[in-house]
């Protein structure tokens, strides 16, 4: 008796009378032999859900046709048929259900990571004596990202700053860079500000392996190590000038001058005594040789005898070697002394349009800077959106920078196509970039390659209302 019993099919007026088992008729059966007839039904509204490329899909079901008395169009099945039926669809039911409790979470979480924020870590001073040029680095970051979310994000998501204030020291640097990697999960760090610092936070990035972008810290020792070492260093990447970069266009300026008699003051940190190093062998090659070299504690600055011992040696200019708000007491203590010689900033707070205005100072000022307004579309459209959100200028290096590294980020993401730090790190080492400085592409020590026609900076000089860019051979 067992196996697939299939009956004749009948006719709607058969069924409408079949009022028990009994009025059912059936071909060679007998009563002691009779079994249960029933009709497979499901409703209408009852959705399909099946497996296809790795998801469910749930379907909705066509409505069956109507019934045409034919009595083709209606099928019996026995009451074994029936029990095995059921028995496999509440087989296939629950294994629907159990996938579901694994997949369905996955397949969740995979949806609502395509769509996260992508963290991107930013270490800068927001306290301390360079916190001045730690805010307009923040700054420039901040404008960077509303651009690029503005324009959909990267790959779908939008771009989410996390901060970090290393308030100019190592330890606090490393301390910080640490966090934001293991606490807050980030893959890609932009930082720091003081070679200093920025040391130890190389440091996190090749034992974490994460991606670091310097746009400002200039000392050589962050190529030297990626020379040394590619692999452990291998995602350690420099977008600003480098100290051999700074010390050219110092010495360039200083010929184009006529300057015989340069003095070198700064305050004293490890990208200031490099580049004053760095100098003297660039201006050894001229004849020039600098008549002082000296610096001031970046804490508790004593600059007044440096001046003192400075004006004796009547230096035909001034290379001020301090990015922060301490460059403001040494130029109003020069006009206290009565120095009227030009002043060379390296930028940072004395580049800064609206120190300028209030220091108003009675000799010229010149700066250094990557960017200016009048070099291209790109930096007129960034020099005027930094404008119009925190109404005034941006100097064109500490405010300008750090932004381009962000979009550097972005475009070497966009390119990937996946969140690997390994994966930006090698389109880096082969790509070309744009940014509002220019366009970046960098070395064999993945320093950016400045000084090229696409990428080259600038020196400045303070017009009374505004800093206007000189002429090349000026």
């Amino acid at each position: 008796m067992g196996g697939h019993v299939r009956h004749r099919a009948l006719n709607v007026k058969e069924l409408a009378h079949a009022g028990n088992e009994e009025d059912v008729p059936h071909e060679n059966s007998s009563d002691q032999h009779s079994r249960t007839f029933e009709i497979l039904h499901l409703p209408d509204d009852l959705p399909l859900i099946f497996w296809h490329k790795g998801l469910f899909i749930r379907k909705k079901r066509k409505p069956p046709p109507p019934f045409t008395g034919n009595e083709e169009n209606c099928i019996i099945y026995s009451e074994m048929e029936r029990r095995r039926t059921v028995k496999r669809g509440k087989a296939t039911l629950a294994l629907i259900l159990l996938a579901s409790l694994f997949l369905l979470p996955s397949l969740s979480a995979a949806g609502s990571k395509r769509t996260a924020p992508l963290k991107v870590g930013v270490l800068c001073p927001l306290s301390g004596p360079f916190a001045p040029g730690g805010k307009s680095f923040l700054r420039s970051v901040t404008l960077a990202a509303e651009e690029i979310n503005e324009k959909g994000g990267v790959l779908g998501r939008p771009i989410l700053l996390v901060t970090g204030d290393s308030e100019g020291k190592v330890g606090r640097a490393r301390n910080e860079a640490l966090r934001l990697v293991d606490s807050e999960g980030v893959k890609f760090l932009i930082g720091a500000y003081l070679s200093e610092e920025t040391l130890g936070v190389v440091e996190v990035a090749a034992e974490r392996k994460v991606l670091l972008l310097v746009p400002i810290s200039a000392t050589e020792r962050i190529t030297g190590l990626v020379r040394e070492n590619p692999d452990r260093y291998s995602t350690v990447f420099r977008t600003g000038f480098s100290i051999s970069r700074w010390a050219e266009m110092i010495a360039r300026f200083i010929s184009a001058q006529g300057s015989r008699k340069p003095a070198f003051l700064g305050t004293a940190i490890r990208w200031n005594r490099e580049l004053a190093e760095k100098l003297e062998e660039v201006l050894s090659r001229q004849g020039i040789k600098l008549i002082i070299e000296d610096f001031y504690s970046p804490r508790r600055p004593v600059i007044k005898p440096i001046l003192l011992r400075l004006a004796l040696k009547k230096p035909d200019l001034i290379i001020l070697g301090d990015p922060g708000k301490n460059s403001i007491q040494a130029v109003r203590e020069m006009e206290e002394l009565g120095l009227k010689t030009p002043i060379l900033s390296v930028g940072g707070t004395l580049a800064d349009e609206r120190v300028a205005k209030d220091l108003s100072p009675k000799v010229p000022l010149y700066a250094l800077a990557a960017a200016y307004r009048g070099a291209s579309p790109e930096a007129d459209r960034y020099f005027d959106a930094f404008r119009k959100k925190y109404g005034y200028f941006p100097s064109g290096y500490s405010d300008t920078l750090p932004g381009d590294a962000l979009r550097i980020l972005a475009g070497a993401l966009q390119k990937a196509r996946e969140w690997s730090p390994k994966s930006v790190a090698s389109l880096l080492e082969k790509g070309t970039f744009p940014g509002v400085s220019g366009a970046y592409s960098f070395d064999e020590s993945h320093q950016a390659e400045w000084g090229t026609p696409s990428l080259s900076g600038v020196v400045v000089r303070w017009e009374g209302s505004r800093f206007v860019p000189l002429k090349p051979e000026k």
